[in-house]
């Protein structure tokens, strides 16, 4: 069934079937919008979206882009708690207010380029986006919005932990436990967001009167693998620590295990947080004390703002929002005061 056949049944001029379809129904009596409405069910008729967005300009769909290494690479980025969380989130929040998803991971600018030259995107949301932030803004025709990303750039919607605290926290927790020797776990350097993080956990020190030790820092790649060697490297080292804190939920994880195979045991030979608070916290033996971030209010937040300045046209939104954190108590840390 075409639009011409629906304007037939219903006894009004195509127009009108078009106004009702795409909400646009100020001239049109309710009567009229409920005829045609139970027409369209009846006769299931489905608009043809492609179709409309030539005529629009819109195309109801927003680009989630996550940055890899290597775009062609076996990895399954969707493996990673943290994205698949967040995408979960956001994908939900653009269904409710009428928008589709499309993902992609793309690894340098060209990709970035060839997604925004083919497509007709309403909006993109883009996770891990330093490295492109400045081709970024410079290029895209649609609103862009980002996630833990230190930058300046005021027509980019940026939603962000407060990273520094987030740490802080962490580890002044394990001070307040009575632990002295804390490991700091991830490979920081050239990476502003867990700067950002090491900087709260030397600071946290620092306000408890306890040196700095090099030798406590182990630059392991953030993820589960990169924790069991972490884990395994604070085991075989014997020097002392007795706690670890970390970036990622799922990187505490992998601590807890590599140490397990090590001959740890978790909490009482080391205790452990982490830092997210996704819901794979509460699976684990024992369920792991965390920093929240409340990833799920990121997401939303990041998603509304998106949405808001795609309907506005205008950038009255705020640009850089950050949300609190605090520590949730579950069973890897024991104190030894």
């Amino acid at each position: 069934m075409t639009l011409k056949d629906i304007a037939d049944k219903a006894g009004v001029s195509m127009m009108t079937v078009s106004n009702v379809i795409n909400g646009k129904n100020n001239k049109v009596s309710e009567k009229t919008i409920e005829r045609i409405n139970q027409i369209i069910k009846e006769c299931g008729y489905v608009p043809n979206l492609n179709a409309r967005s030539l005529t629009s300009k819109s195309s109801n769909i927003i680009q989630i882009i996550i940055s890899s290494e290597d775009t062609y690479s076996d990895e399954n980025f969707l493996e990673n708690p943290y994205i698949s969380y967040m995408v979960g989130i956001m994908e939900r929040e653009f269904r409710k207010n009428g928008f589709y998803t499309m993902i992609r991971s793309i690894s340098n600018d060209t990709d970035v380029n060839t997604l925004l030259k083919n497509w007709n995107m309403d909006g993109v949301v883009f996770l891990y986006p330093n490295n492109h932030l400045d081709y970024l803004s410079k290029s895209s025709p649609c609103p862009i919005a980002v996630f833990d990303s230190y930058t300046d750039f005021k027509d980019i919607i940026n939603v962000s932990s407060d990273d520094e605290k987030g740490l802080y926290l962490s580890t002044k927790y394990l001070i307040n436990h009575g632990h002295r020797k804390i490991a700091f776990v991830a490979d920081y350097e050239g990476n502003p967001l867990l700067t950002k993080r090491f900087i709260g956990y030397k600071k946290a020190l620092e306000d408890s009167n306890i040196e700095f030790n090099s030798d406590f820092i182990y630059k392991f790649y953030p993820s589960y693998e990169g924790g069991i060697s972490a884990g395994k490297k604070i085991a075989s080292d014997k020097n002392g620590v007795t706690g670890v804190v970390t970036t990622a939920d799922i990187c505490a994880i992998g601590v807890m295990e590599g140490a397990r195979l090590e001959g740890y045991r978790i909490p009482f030979d080391l205790s452990v947080v982490g830092y997210d608070n996704l819901k794979l916290c509460q699976y684990t033996t024992p369920k792991l004390t965390t920093v929240s971030q409340d990833v799920t209010n990121k997401a939303i937040t990041a998603s509304n703002l998106l949405i808001e300045r795609i309907k506005t046209g205008t950038n009255s939104t705020p640009n850089h929002v950050i949300t609190d954190v605090e520590i949730i108590e579950r069973h890897s840390v024991v104190s030894i005061l």
